[in-house]
């Protein structure tokens, strides 16, 4: 299930019709993409809207944004419109969904790209672009201050997602081997230690490990570009959100990694009101962080073993969820 999909339970739960591009009508709604592209300097790729623009005309903006069109994915409108408006074909290897923007008419999916581009060899669309170019972070705060940068109330978040060593890439069939491994390593010593035997992630089959990766959203966590462990979520019922399992590599656990790895995922469904998780009752280490990001604890458990608890949590409040303009 891909993300789209996630969020037509918001749209089933509305009663809204989705329309990807322009022709909108009363009632409708509809995705929107922006693409921020970074250098390895920590520069932004930014371009000046035509004078002519009807929305914030001469002002600059991120390297590029517009509507998702009928039949394509927010990744597939990301590539497209960059293309469109600056020539450039976008390595989306080296591509996130940082967050998304939920607003009065619909999505706005916001992509972050690490990738070097000359600047000088861009082919701007002369409908929509006046002018692009390197920003440092700074620079862009100063064109804010100036008014002539669109005075987006993300930037904060974004700079801060940009500079963090930390990545979340959607997971394919191409990574299940991988990931299954990992899984596995993950959850060795915590079965060791409860021998839950009929429940451990230690002996789900291929097959089934397979059926979890299609089914929600199954992230990549990535440190430096290096595999660290996995994340995966689905929608349990329209504006609830589970989060099903999330795994660390031992060698990098404590480190602030899941923290940082919840947070952002909260963030990339607004259309969530409440999150909730299942963990093991004898992990105070587990218990205390879903606590410290604000889960509450509803009094429901399963005993597995004389050994192992199950316990629920939900969260309702303090979302990390960024609002329009």
């Amino acid at each position: 299930m891909e993300r789209w999909d996630i969020m037509n339970e918001f749209r089933e739960s509305t009663g809204k019709i989705w329309i990807r591009g322009n022709e909108m009508m009363e009632g409708d709604f509809h995705q929107v993409v922006h693409v921020w592209i970074m250098n390895e300097k920590g520069q932004f790729l930014i371009q000046q809207r035509q004078p002519w623009k009807k929305g914030w005309p001469s002002m600059w903006d991120c390297a590029a944004a517009g509507a998702v069109l009928v039949g394509e994915t927010s990744e597939m409108g990301a590539i497209r419109e960059t293309k469109e408006e600056l020539g450039i074909e976008l390595q989306m290897e080296h591509a996130e969904q940082i967050f998304t923007v939920k607003f009065s008419r619909g999505f706005d999916d916001h992509w972050l790209v690490k990738q070097e581009i000359e600047a000088d060899l861009l082919n701007l669309q002369y409908e929509e672009v006046a002018d692009a170019k390197w920003a440092s972070i700074d620079e862009i705060y100063e064109l804010v201050k100036s008014g002539d940068f669109i005075p987006y109330h993300l930037l904060e978040a974004l700079f801060e997602i940009s500079k963090s060593s930390i990545s979340l890439r959607k997971a394919s069939l191409s990574d299940a081997s991988e990931l299954f491994t990992l899984q596995k390593k993950v959850f060795q010593p915590i079965y060791e230690k409860y021998q839950d035997h009929d429940t451990s992630p230690v002996f789900q089959t291929f097959e089934r490990f397979n059926e979890r990766l299609q089914t929600g959203d199954y992230f990549k966590i990535l440190k430096d570009e290096l595999l660290v462990g996995s994340v995966h979520v689905y929608p349990k019922s329209p504006g609830v959100m589970r989060l099903h399992m999330i795994n660390i590599l031992e060698e990098f656990q404590g480190k602030g990694i899941a923290q940082e790895v919840m947070s952002r995922i909260e963030g990339m469904y607004p259309h969530a009101i409440k999150w909730e998780l299942d963990t093991i009752k004898q992990e105070q280490r587990n218990c205390y962080l879903y606590e410290k990001m604000g889960y509450v604890m509803t009094g429901d458990e399963w005993k597995v073993n004389e050994q192992m608890t199950l316990i629920h949590y939900m969260k309702t409040n303090g979302l990390n969820q960024l609002i329009s303009f």
